[in-house]
């Protein structure tokens, strides 16, 4: 047999530079055949803020956002009475703090499928707070914002591009990137340069595409489901009409 169950043989030697730090996505697409060098392009920088008073949802909208209230002591139970987490990853990181997301979205794992699943859980009337990154798209805020919701941002941390990035190969290496949002396309800009034509580029989801088109990208496949199988299944689509 020449790849495990569940790899997929477009991806079977094939090189993808995922600039973010290592972790889930690039485990996955490690499982799924990929040869991945996962290389941060990033720093996250803690912002100086204050906690508000409780509120009736706690929204978290990544890992990170996670990570950065624990590191300052925050327990989720002073920022709310329920907590919602934009998809499995950031679920887990609120897991590992002994803690539980109510509410989940199923399927994508983006504002707009969390604002579906919070507005259906709680039509209208609630009071969320939002902490997290100070360079977020405001759709989420929005989105409840129009559902009749009060909201509260709070700018918990931002992230910058590093100076340079040791373990990235030069873009010829390379079969495909993956970029997981906006501030990645930039910072990826900033600290590599842009690719070649002939090295794929995949989006994580519509918003990151518009993202890195304005700052420059070519975009040649969007990843459906903002998670792991929906990366896959971009990158296996691209891969494979390069091959037909």
């Amino acid at each position: 047999m020449l790849w495990a169950p569940g790899t997929h043989p477009a991806l079977i030697g094939r090189r993808v530079l995922l600039p973010r730090r290592d972790g889930a996505l690039a485990d996955a697409l490690r499982a799924a055949g990929a040869d991945v060098d996962a290389v941060a392009v990033t720093r996250t920088e803690t912002l100086p803020f204050s906690l508000p008073g409780p509120a009736d949802w706690v929204i978290l909208t990544s890992p990170i956002a996670v990570e950065v209230l624990a590191a300052a002591d925050v327990e989720l139970s002073m920022l709310g009475d329920q907590i919602a987490a934009v998809g499995p990853a950031t679920a887990r990181a609120i897991e590992e703090l002994d803690a539980h997301a109510d509410v989940v979205p199923s399927g994508r794992s983006d504002a707009e499928a969390l604002v579906a699943a919070l507005v259906d859980a709680e039509p209208e009337g609630a009071t969320a707070l939002i902490p997290g990154s100070a360079l977020s798209r405001p759709a989420l805020a929005d989105g409840l914002t129009a559902g009749g919701w009060d909201v509260e941002r709070l700018d918990t941390y931002t992230t910058v591009p590093v100076k340079e990035a040791p373990g990235a190969r030069p873009w010829s290496d390379y079969d495909a990137v993956v970029l997981t949002s906006g501030s990645i396309a930039s910072a990826t800009s900033s600290v590599l340069g842009r690719p070649p034509a002939g090295v794929a580029v995949i989006a994580f989801g519509q918003p990151t595409a518009s993202a890195a088109t304005r700052d420059g990208w070519q975009v040649d496949a969007i990843a459906a489901t903002q998670d792991a199988p929906g990366v896959i299944d971009a990158l296996t689509r691209c891969l494979d009409q390069e091959n037909s």
